[in-house]
């Protein structure tokens, strides 16, 4: 059992904590105390990092200015972000205009290699379809493809060997990350796989709107042009 002195200091302790919580609670229900008292100002010192006393108002100087660098480099952030989106939105029309003039399926083709290559810094591309019977029957080529096809959602990041190998053939050795944009034609299903060297390049938690809207492109610009000979 605790002795008399033990239980004194207790209560103290919890008698202080109790007026400290007051102090608190009354400061942020009057936050112009300072304003009405600011010689406190100057006599209060808060412990600084370096173990050296600064008075409140110069503590509170030097915590807005380091808000106010916080806020510079976030805005700065979202500048470059902005630039970025508003590059990849003028890749993405002029693509689409480059797409509309395609008249022959083999013009789709090349020009999804050649603007993705030049455009969208893609070092290898590859367009996979096949009929919707292919899809939906016994077809060893797509068993590892089967949840993507199903679900028809973008994918981003490392895939499996054998994947990397029916998508991409003789480039599969020197491609480190895949996007995999699924395409529905009228009648047709297919797979647009873009591939890069650098393994962080696509990863699973980038964001793949853009990557969904190309599909959608590309799928429209199949449905009025020739037919594949697949």
């Amino acid at each position: 059992m605790n002795s008399q002195a033990d239980q004194a200091k207790v209560a103290g302790k919890q008698s202080g904590d109790d007026i400290e919580q007051t102090v608190v609670d009354y400061l942020k229900g009057n936050p112009d105390f300072f304003d009405r008292h600011r010689e406190l100002l100057q006599q209060i010192e808060v412990s600084h990092a370096s173990g050296e006393a600064v008075s409140l108002i110069e503590r509170q100087v030097k915590t807005l200015r380091e808000q106010s660098e916080h806020y510079k480099k976030k805005l700065d952030e979202l500048v470059v972000i902005a630039r970025e989106n508003e590059q990849l939105n003028n890749r993405l029309h002029n693509l689409t205009l480059t797409l509309l003039d395609a008249v022959e399926f083999d013009e789709v083709v090349n020009a999804l290699e050649d603007k993705l290559h030049d455009d969208f810094q893609a070092e290898a591309v590859e367009l996979h379809l096949f009929s919707q019977s292919e899809a939906e029957g016994s077809n060893p080529d797509l068993d590892g493809f089967r949840d993507f096809i199903d679900a028809c959602k973008p994918v981003c990041g490392r895939i499996t060997e054998a994947q990397l190998s029916y998508l991409f053939g003789a480039q599969s050795d020197d491609v480190r990350s895949t996007a995999m944009i699924p395409i529905q034609a009228d009648g047709i299903l297919g797979i647009l796989a873009i591939g890069s060297k650098d393994p962080h390049r696509f990863h699973p938690g980038m964001g793949t709107d853009y990557l969904a809207r190309l599909g959608e492109i590309v799928s429209k610009t199949l449905e009025v042009v020739s037919e594949p000979g697949f």
